[in-house]
């Protein structure tokens, strides 16, 4: 009796005591990622707003993980010492991408590519690995997690696009200040041959010659099966400022190295004329560089610094006439996003948003010599640029912002009329589009838009809002106006609303970008965010597309322009010329 027990506790070993290990319950974490990846797909598919893009790239992953850590952690039958190593080791990464960006903000921003490349790494890893024994398959898990980590690692933030989506580089590559800075050696002093008089088919001002963002006189064929002949293209610094063009040259501003550079380009060949530098610098998460499109007249160029310095150049040389800091002139400092807006040119005097204190929101200085004329307008933050409008025969200064829409008069700066609004999207990035005495003004997220009808009752001047909609929110790409109807953009998708009614006749696909009105063609010619060219019909019945190529390479905000039959078009990183026939 004693020999069998010892014979059966002899062969009971340890091994054989312990129960067997449970399979990996995987079915919950594979539901998961499912779920993430169909509600990712509808708001790519469906959403029109930068918002319910953060969603879509930062709220839904974010959602997953949590939901994917809560399997791990409570249901997916691992030990638990694996669990917690596990998640700490996920956690480590996560921190390891936050915390080696030039800041926590741009770290934060990586984490929308590495939070899900991460999480749907470790679930289709375990899903494909089955058949393998867990201590093999836990160590692939860990080396892929370090890998992860080590290649988000070496990315480096370098601004968003506005679908709040980021743009990355490798830090070994040159940054974007590197890159602005190998331009800095080139400094040439040449002059143009302007001619004495503004024609018709020259560019003078931001948005064209009335700085509507619409052309009359311009025809060009639309049939693009050869796309239009490139007739040059060359590097050019970091800037959101567009290209104006007067005669056969070009004016813009850009980033070179450390200084804003203001230059001119002849525009049959692309080569560099002039170029005129101030020390500053500025660079937030849009991106690098001068923002706002310089202004010319009577041989003059006037440009707006996103420092806050403004210039009067003589057009020929680049010389400098006058300069002015708007931060010492109106107290105030350079706004988060620079000083953005185009300077505008009434009579003898030039009008600059100064996004300054109350009673100092706009600032106008004599063209002659750069001294203040005045100060005037409510505290507001905008990049948008100062409008000017007739209603009658007054001529008046239109001011887009987060306070509302304010109306100045053009030569003393005295308050005409106003429509508070107090939007709390930030900030206000699209000009009012004008249709004789009445104004859309509008913003992203679910602000919406509004139609602000000014008419003079006695002597009073009296604005009352006709509409209102919530389908049509403009971002920061401005639109036109056009036998009645505007079309421009709802946030990122191009669309076309009443201007009687505010209601939406139809909507396209998402692009961003800006726009031209060929009014005379019935066209809108869009350069999207991506650089592509594209036509549509600018009709009322349906959204149309005509025609399209490819002319630039990445992230494009940049008005385009045509002049003397050629589209010339720019990035903050090329510039090129197209000849239209």
């Amino acid at each position: 009796m004693s020999e069998q027990h010892n014979q059966q506790s002899a062969n009971t070993s340890p091994e054989t005591l312990t129960p067997p290990p449970r399979s990996l319950r995987l079915w919950p974490a594979a539901a998961i990622l499912a779920l993430q990846f169909f509600v990712q797909w509808g708001y790519s598919r469906f959403a029109t707003t930068n918002i319910q893009s953060g969603i879509e790239l930062g709220v839904i992953p974010l959602v997953g993980a949590i939901l994917l850590s809560i399997w791990w952690l409570a249901a997916s039958r691992t030990r638990w010492l694996d669990r917690v190593l596990g998640y700490v080791l996920f956690l480590a990464a996560i921190a390891g991408v936050v915390y080696t960006q030039e800041n926590i903000s741009y770290g934060a921003m990586l984490l929308t590519y590495a939070v899900p490349t991460i999480t749907t790494g470790i679930v289709v890893l375990l899903l494909v690995t089955t058949w393998l024994r867990w201590p093999i398959r836990r160590w692939l898990l860990v080396v892929y997690i370090i890998g992860c980590c080590a290649m988000h690692m070496a990315m480096r933030f370098e601004s968003i696009g506005g679908n709040l989506a980021p743009e990355v580089s490798w830090r070994w590559n040159p940054s974007r200040i590197e890159r602005s800075g190998a331009m800095a050696r080139s400094e040439t002093h040449g002059t143009a041959a302007l001619p004495e008089q503004v024609t018709p088919e020259d560019y003078p001002a931001f948005r064209g010659p009335a700085r509507d963002g619409c052309l009359t006189g311009t025809k060009f064929s639309t049939n693009w099966s050869t796309p239009p002949h490139e007739v040059w293209r060359r590097e050019i610094g970091p800037g959101w400022s567009s290209f104006i063009a007067i005669g056969d040259y070009l004016f813009t501003q850009e980033q070179r190295g450390p200084d804003e550079v203001v230059t001119c380009y002849r525009a049959a060949t692309g080569e560099e004329v002039w170029t005129n530098k101030v020390a500053a610098l500025f660079d937030d998460d849009m991106g690098l560089g001068p923002r706002a499109t310089p202004t010319f007249d009577q041989g003059k160029l006037y440009t707006q610094g996103a420092t806050g310095f403004l210039q009067c150049l003589d057009a020929a040389t680049g010389n400098t006439v006058w300069k002015r800091d708007l931060k010492e002139d109106a107290g105030c400092k350079t706004p988060g996003y620079g000083f953005a807006g185009s300077p505008l040119l009434v009579g003898d005097l030039v009008v600059v948003f100064t996004c300054g204190p109350e009673g100092k929101g706009a600032i106008a200085y004599k063209r002659a010599t750069g001294d203040v004329a005045w100060l005037s307008g409510h505290k507001t933050s905008t990049y948008s640029s100062p409008q000017l409008v007739h209603i009658g025969d007054l001529p008046q200064i239109l001011m887009n912002g987060q306070w509302g829409l304010q109306s100045l008069n053009s030569e003393t700066g005295a308050p005409l009329w106003e429509h508070a609004w107090n939007t709390k999207t930030y900030p206000i990035g699209t000009q009012p589009v004008v249709l004789e005495n009445t104004f859309l003004i509008g913003s992203t997220g679910s602000t919406g838009s509004r139609l602000i009808k000014a008419e003079k009752n006695g002597d009073q001047w009296v604005a009352t809002q006709e509409f209102a909609t919530k389908t049509f929110r403009p971002y920061f790409n401005n639109s036109v106006a056009h036998k009645g109807y505007c079309y421009g953009y709802d946030d990122q998708r191009i669309a076309c609303i009443s201007m009687k009614t505010g209601q939406r006749q139809w909507e396209g696909d998402k692009c961003g970008g800006q726009l031209l009105l060929i009014a005379d063609m019935d066209v809108l010619l869009i350069l999207t965010e991506k650089g592509l060219v594209v036509l549509l019909k600018a009709v009322p019945e349906r959204c149309t597309e005509v025609a399209r190529f490819q002319a630039l390479k990445g992230k494009t905000w940049n008005h385009p322009i045509i002049a003397h039959g050629k589209l010339f078009v720019r990035n903050s990183e090329e510039a090129a010329c197209f000849q239209l026939n």
